[in-house]
């Protein structure tokens, strides 16, 4: 049987992963925006719009830390 917190901090591994997953491709669609507004030529097509900030992982030994986004 597996341990409880080896099943959460694996899960905790996991949504670790999605968020960096999800943070690149934010970063990679607002890459492309930029893109197409300079292609087009329309106004405040230099002005690049912020890119969602990455989220802060727990540390491995401290459990009683949760990861909110």
């Amino acid at each position: 049987m597996t341990n409880i917190w080896d099943t959460i901090k694996e899960k905790e591994n996991q949504l670790a992963i999605f968020q960096a997953h999800i943070s690149g491709l934010q970063a990679e669609i607002e890459a492309l925006r930029v893109a197409a507004r300079i292609m087009e030529g329309g106004i405040g097509a230099q002005t690049a719009r912020p890119v969602a900030a990455q989220v802060p992982v727990a540390a491995d030994g401290d459990k009683r830390k949760r990861m909110w986004p």
